[in-house]
């Protein structure tokens, strides 16, 4: 496999920063969530099974190594907007996105700009509804000063402890990503999360979408939220990675990859 590139490049005035790798034209763009980052997707682009495919996962504004202007919304949409001109810039024509738990709104916000230009959309535990929001329905329920002042830190302090009790590498690794956040920018992204969630839309939204859908679960959360027998009631196809919760990426990257090449490789036959 080529070298994946971490680059960057500015829209709007904002630095976005990206890992890139140049394959065929079957692309994957890879979408991560709340205080997370680009790399939580890295497994995916060391993947032997993988080399073929051009991949694409980009730090969102405010998360990760890109910009994290006092001056943006944060609101999901406009995410969405910044990551559709990171991949007309780069030349992705069709590609398939893999977006996780916040990511999993901006997938269905960018499946709605790229009319004919997606070819799937695997949701990772993504929000559907106002149950779905865990840790950002807690952060919206602080102010953004409070949260600046003591929320931020008593959030990683409990996250830390949590890691420490269970030895969870995934924790870990989150842990590193939510230190690149800001208070704003996380706060801000929380309340457009919960803001989404409590529309009642969303599921509706993504199964209205003219292209490939499914939903992947970790099983350790396999009947634990209501979403889950609504997407059955809906018709969506729902997969479960074992031995994994919420990052099933890290948790089971083995097993992740090869469901996900396993459905793309489906759409081919």
């Amino acid at each position: 496999m080529s070298k994946t590139k971490r680059t960057q490049l500015k829209i709007n005035g904002t630095l976005i920063s990206y890992l890139f790798h140049k394959g065929g034209e079957n692309s994957i763009a890879f979408i991560h969530g709340f205080g997370s980052y680009k790399e939580v997707f890295i497994e995916g682009f060391e993947s032997e099974e993988l080399r073929s495919f051009t991949l694409l996962s980009a730090d969102l504004i405010g998360f990760g190594d890109s910009g994290k202007p006092r001056s943006f919304s944060y609101h999901l949409r406009e995410q969405a907007s910044v990551l559709k001109k990171v991949i007309e810039y780069l030349g992705i024509e069709r590609f398939h996105i893999i977006a996780h738990s916040m990511g999993g709104i901006i997938g269905i916000e960018l499946a709605e700009m790229m009319p004919g230009r997606i070819r799937a959309l695997i949701n990772l535990e993504g929000n559907l509804s106002i149950e779905d929001c865990t840790m950002s329905k807690q952060v919206a329920q602080m102010s953004e000063g409070y949260f600046a002042q003591k929320g931020f830190e008593s959030l990683r302090n409990s996250i830390a402890e949590e890691s420490k009790k269970a030895g969870n590498e995934s924790l870990r690794d989150y842990l590193k990503s939510l230190a690149k956040g800001t208070p704003e920018s996380l706060h801000r992204s929380a309340m457009s999360t919960v803001h989404e969630s409590s529309r009642g839309d969303l599921l509706t939204r993504f199964k209205k979408l003219p292209l490939y859908k499914c939903y992947i679960y970790g099983e350790k959360n396999k009947g634990v939220f209501p979403a889950e027998k609504m997407l059955k009631q809906k018709g969506i196809l729902l997969f479960y990675v074992s031995n994994s919760g919420h990052s099933m990426m890290k948790e089971n990257p083995e097993e992740f990859y090869d469901l996900v090449l396993k459905i793309i490789r489906s759409l081919e036959d």
